[in-house]
C-alpha cells in the first residue's frame, strides 16, 4: 500500500485540501453532447469514473493514455455496510476495512482501505458513524458519484 502511495505522489507534487488524490490513467472517454464519462486507470489497478464536461475534457486535452489525477472531497464520500443484499447505481465502489476512525463532536473522519491498498477518506456525520457501528476493522463500501470526481493535469512543460 505504502509503495503505491508513494509512487502516486513522486508523480504529482500538487497540493490540495483533499485528501483523496488518486494518480492514474485515462483507459476510456465515453463522449456526449455535453458531459463525457472518463474512466482512470489508478496506479494500484482500481477504477475510478469521472462525468465532467465535454469542454472540461477538450481545455485539459485528455486523450486515453492521458495521466490524471481523480480528486474527490471527503464529504463526497457516502460508507455503507452490510451491503451484500444490495446493488448500487453508483459507478464508483470500493469495499475495504476500517483502519483509521477519529471521532469528533458532529463529525467523524474515516480511512478505509481496501484489499489493492487504495486509502479513501470520508468525512460522515457522527450520527452516521455511530449507526453504521464504526471500528476499527469493520468492512464497509465507499461510494461516490461520477460527478464528485474532479480531474486535474500536469501542465504541459
Amino acid at each position: 500500500a505504502t509503495s503505491t502511495k508513494q509512487f502516486s505522489l513522486k508523480r504529482h507534487c500538487m497540493k490540495t485540501s483533499s485528501r483523496n488524490s488518486f494518480h492514474g490513467k485515462v483507459t476510456a472517454i465515453r463522449a456526449g453532447v455535453i458531459n463525457d464519462e472518463i474512466e482512470l486507470l489508478l496506479d494500484n489497478g482500481d477504477t475510478v469514473c469521472a462525468l465532467i464536461t465535454r469542454a472540461a475534457t477538450e481545455k485539459l486535452k485528455l486523450t486515453v493514455g492521458s495521466e490524471a489525477v481523480a480528486i474527490i472531497k471527503a464529504t463526497e464520500i457516502m460508507l455503507a455496510s452490510e451491503t451484500e443484499d444490495y446493488v448500487f447505481s453508483c459507478r464508483n465502489q470500493f469495499s475495504g476495512k476500517v483502519v483509521k476512525l477519529v471521532r469528533g463532536f458532529v463529525n467523524g473522519e474515516v480511512l478505509l482501505q481496501t484489499a489493492s491498498g487504495l486509502e479513501i477518506n470520508a468525512t460522515i456525520t457522527l450520527e452516521g458513524v455511530n449507526r453504521l457501528k464504526l471500528e476499527r476493522g469493520t468492512p464497509v463500501v465507499a461510494l461516490f458519484k461520477t460527478s464528485n470526481v474532479l480531474i486535474a493535469v500536469k501542465k504541459p512543460q
